[in-house]
């Protein structure tokens, strides 16, 4: 299987003397010393260049290959993160970030906070997804949210930031019951008097011959005075 591993070991083997020719292989030179930084490119490209896949297994490896590299990359940088701030002297951390670093101090906090989680234990790299934005909703997540995220199955190498998001605004949105609407309850509660009023009114006109909705305290009404006339 062709893999990272072997395309190095070819390209380093491209770089022997080749034999002298018309007689004995000549004894290989020693290989000329590369500037550090051309040896540092020169490896890169190496760990960078594509390798040629044919079977599914061969992507996965591949893929997995840079994935992981990744993850370990960006722990790396909270990592050094953490002791420059831990290491400089006042003032210089800060101005590190401003000055001297290609990501904002936004980004290095996020950094920080993922190496912090990983160290500390909160988080452990089979969990840790591979980039530090996604990483970091994670570890700013409170613990009980923590518990209730590991018990849905949402801290995975391969959560997405927007699952993680929607996540943790359904657990803080405002619950309906704990923010009751006040224009309901007072409709509620003028509708149960409004009710008790009819049926008050209506004990009174039938009880008392009086209907309270009338001036000067209600009028008198002679119920049995009427059904005797209807009698007769």
């Amino acid at each position: 299987m062709v893999n990272v591993k072997s395309f190095m070991k070819k390209a380093a083997e491209q770089g022997r003397a080749a034999p002298a020719p018309g007689g004995s292989p000549a004894a290989p030179a020693a290989p000329a010393a590369l500037p550090a930084s051309k040896a540092d490119r020169r490896a890169a490209d190496i760990s960078d260049a594509i390798v040629p896949c044919r079977t599914r297994q061969e992507f996965t490896q591949e893929i997995r290959y840079h994935w992981n590299r990744s993850r370990k990359e960006f722990l790396s940088i909270g990592r050094y993160l953490n002791r420059a701030k831990e290491t400089l002297p006042h003032g210089e951390f800060e101005a590190m970030i401003e000055s001297d670093m290609p990501f904002s101090v936004e980004t290095a906090f996020r950094f920080r906070a993922v190496a912090d989680a990983i160290d500390t234990g909160r988080l452990t790299m089979e969990m840790l997804p591979g980039a530090e934005s996604v990483a970091y909703q994670i570890v700013t997540m409170k613990p009980d949210e923590l518990e209730r995220a590991k018990a849905v199955g949402l801290i995975r190498p391969d959560v997405t930031r927007r699952q993680l998001i929607d996540f943790k605004q359904s657990l803080r949105a405002p619950k309906p019951e704990s923010t009751p609407d006040r224009r309901k309850q007072l409709l509620a509660e003028y509708a149960r008097h409004t009710a008790r009023l009819a049926e008050i009114r209506a004990e009174l006109l039938r009880d008392h011959g009086i209907d309270p909705d009338k001036p000067t305290g209600g009028i008198t009404i002679d119920v049995e005075a009427e059904d005797v006339g209807a009698a007769s």
